[in-house]
């Protein structure tokens, strides 16, 4: 009998190895306490994109507090959940002076979630002696996405939107996207195609010469142009040798403007290797769920100077009062 006590002991201590199979609500209204059998179809990796914070990041080229209290107001009325929601601005060098965080926070909720980052700490972060820091910093409005990531400023998934937008749909819809094993999702521009920048022969006379890892072959000349107003980024998939790759495509082609030099190179280097985005992500005017902020902005020239553009609506107002539209303009 205690040879057989023993071993009913072990075999009730080896059912709990054993994987679940059901479930029972802790509801006071369940008073037979029914056992719910799990749903096999639903495995742990169904739920790892299960959001339970959002981190929003967004590079400033010429800071404008309006667009971003916008940007932050329009997102935090949209979301099902704003309390979860942080934003990182990436805000030109400058000095210590905190009036522009306070000045932002008259603007919105009282426990909205953000935090100012002066490009300055980049710029340590990035070594710029090297050619890859040096390629990084001189692009760094245009791979800013990227840098986020190679800086180490987010070492988890997060979403980059354009600082002038406005977010109408839920934040929490597009983080949940699983993208697998892709490294970025991203909506997709076909204004432009690939054959419209470069000829597929030059592309294949390049590609004979062009580095191992950094190539794809076939290119397809009517590619669609990858989007970049909004990405979602998961850090832990991004491949070792994308800056080389980004570099290298951005240097052989022959576009003189260098935002479209730079997109070129990276939709050639992410070529057949991104999750595309549901088009109501792709930013407009009007009926998607993000929109081009349409309020009045300052322009910042290559010279440093500054002017005032005028807006061309009146979206932006629901999200910002005149009081704080007086504060933030001055």
């Amino acid at each position: 009998m205690p040879k057989l006590a023993v071993a009913a002991f072990l075999a009730l201590l080896g059912l709990h190895f054993l994987p679940a199979t059901h479930f029972r609500h802790l509801d006071s209204r369940d008073h037979g306490r029914t056992w719910v059998p799990l749903d096999p179809s639903c495995h742990p990796q169904d739920l790892s994109h299960e959001a339970t914070s959002v981190d929003v990041f967004s590079w400033i080229s010429c800071l404008d507090l309006r667009t971003l209290a916008v940007l932050t107001n329009s997102t935090l009325s949209s979301s099902s959940h704003p309390h979860d929601v942080s934003f990182n601005f990436l805000i030109p060098e400058g000095g210590k002076d905190q009036l522009p965080y306070y000045k932002l926070k008259s603007a919105l909720p009282a426990d909205s979630n953000i935090t100012f980052t002066s490009q300055k700490q980049i710029t340590d972060k990035l070594n710029i002696t090297t050619p890859e820091g040096n390629f990084l910093w001189a692009v760094r409005n245009e791979l800013s996405p990227i840098i986020i990531t190679t800086t180490q400023l987010s070492r988890k998934r997060y979403v980059y939107i354009s600082e002038d937008s406005i977010i109408k749909g839920k934040i929490e819809d597009l983080v949940r996207i699983d993208l697998g094993s892709y490294a970025i999702g991203a909506a997709e521009d076909c204004s432009k195609r690939l054959g419209d920048y470069i000829s597929m022969d030059v592309l294949n006379a390049v590609q004979r010469m062009a580095p191992k890892g950094l190539v794809y072959e076939p290119y397809d000349k009517n590619a669609c142009l990858l989007d970049f107003d909004v990405l979602l980024v998961e850090p832990h998939n991004l491949k070792r040798n994308l800056i080389p790759s980004i570099a290298f495509w951005s240097k052989v082609v022959d576009v003189a403007n260098q935002r479209d030099r730079i997109r070129l190179g990276m939709t050639i280097a992410f070529y057949k290797n991104y999750l595309k985005l549901p088009t109501n992500w792709k930013r407009a005017n009007a009926n998607t769920d993000i929109v081009y902020y349409d309020g009045p902005k300052n322009v910042c020239s290559e010279d440093d100077g500054q002017h005032q553009e005028k807006g061309s609506g009146k979206t932006w107002q629901q999200y910002l009062g005149q009081k704080s539209e007086a504060i933030l303009s001055t």
